[in-house]
């Protein structure tokens, strides 16, 4: 049995979150991006987390805290492709969303996403909303979709059982 893990990204881990990415070329990625993903992992713009199983990584993503505004931001996101529709993506948000409620200094109520129109649903569906959409919005002239999720309708109980339902589902597996 697979063992699923989630924790703080570590160094050691690069190699491991640059295969992901590589793996997730073009159809959710530039080639140019790489590069910005290389410069995250160097100096992350605040916590990073992977999910492991059997101790490599298959998932990658972190959040930062904007300090003049009363939200974090999610950054990166991604989950090998052979583990595409398997729960990590839901296990990965809940984490980040939990780790924001408990311990995003300053505290902060919203947290926000930017993402293509294939990945918006996913978000729409844990509970993110549309706050903005941006015809060739990246550089890559793929639109961008902003959208937002209000830590102030959601106990950091409910997000803890999420995260937990999450991990049992994906051990549990298909």
């Amino acid at each position: 049995m697979t063992e699923i893990a989630i924790r703080p990204y570590e160094p050691t881990d690069r190699a491991g979150v640059l295969a992901i990415f590589d793996g997730n070329l073009p159809d959710y990625f530039g080639a140019g991006d790489r590069e910005w993903l290389e410069e995250t992992l160097d100096a992350p713009d605040g916590p990073a987390f992977v999910v492991t199983a059997d101790a490599v990584p298959v998932a990658f993503g972190g959040y930062e805290v904007w300090d003049h505004y009363n939200k974090a931001l999610l950054y990166w996101g991604m989950a090998a492709r052979a583990w595409h529709g398997r729960g990590l993506g839901r296990l990965l948000l809940h984490e980040r969303l939990l780790h924001v409620a408990r311990a995003a200094r300053p505290a902060t109520r919203y947290v926000t996403v930017d993402t293509s129109p294939m990945v918006a649903p996913f978000f729409r569906r844990w509970g993110f909303e549309e706050t903005a959409i941006w015809p060739e919005g990246y550089r890559s002239g793929m639109t961008m979709h902003e959208l937002r999720f209000d830590l102030a309708r959601v106990s950091t109980d409910e997000l803890v059982a999420r995260r937990d339902q999450a991990l049992a589902a994906i051990r549990r597996g298909p």
